[in-house]
């Protein structure tokens, strides 16, 4: 994950989304500082299409808005992040991102793994709305499920590693069957 210092931050959000329109690359902007965006693996591919497979009709039937790859989050302090799949609340709709993720997902890679376990994560738990985020591994079968307590402190479950393994997100009432998420 390359860095970027900018000279001086985007004076606005225009500014940013402006520079976004005109790059070749896909940049996420933390407390001013741009993060190059590295490009995905065909396991990447196949997870995220099988999610839409599966939170599509789910989304529609239950009035969330569903998204992908280049729609992006903005946590309240004014950061962009692009997760990989992202589940909001309809409202405050804006052409290039939410402001009320309900569930985020990421799949990891060597050069993200790090960064999405800890400046992406930091980044979103500052969204209030924000109830689940998954991390989930491209090359081998492995999931790693965050979400917010009764007390609003985060826990986490890594026991997703089979096929028979299923995440319950209880708050907006659907389960996630680890094989669906890896079916090739």
């Amino acid at each position: 994950m390359k860095e970027i210092i900018l000279d001086k931050p985007f004076a606005n959000e225009e500014e940013y989304f402006l520079f976004e329109e005109k790059s070749d690359l896909k940049h996420e902007y933390i407390n001013g500082n741009l993060f190059e965006m590295s490009g995905a693996s065909v396991y990447h591919n196949f997870i995220i299409i099988n999610l839409v497979l599966i939170l599509k009709p789910w989304a529609a039937n239950n009035k969330k808005q569903l998204n992908v790859d280049g729609y992006k989050v903005r946590t309240p302090d004014g950061n962009f992040l692009y997760p990989d799949v992202i589940l909001s609340e309809p409202g405050g709709r804006h052409e290039y991102y939410t402001d009320r993720p309900i569930l985020v997902v990421e799949v990891l890679s060597d050069s993200t793994r790090a960064y999405d376990f800890s400046d992406k994560f930091i980044q979103y738990r500052k969204c209030s709305t924000l109830e689940y985020y998954l991390c989930i591994e491209a090359k081998s079968k492995r999931i790693y499920f965050f979400y917010r307590g009764e007390n609003n402190e985060w826990m986490m479950e890594d026991n997703y590693t089979d096929d028979t393994a299923i995440i319950n997100l209880p708050k907006i009432n659907i389960s996630l069957a680890v094989k669906d998420i890896y079916n090739t």
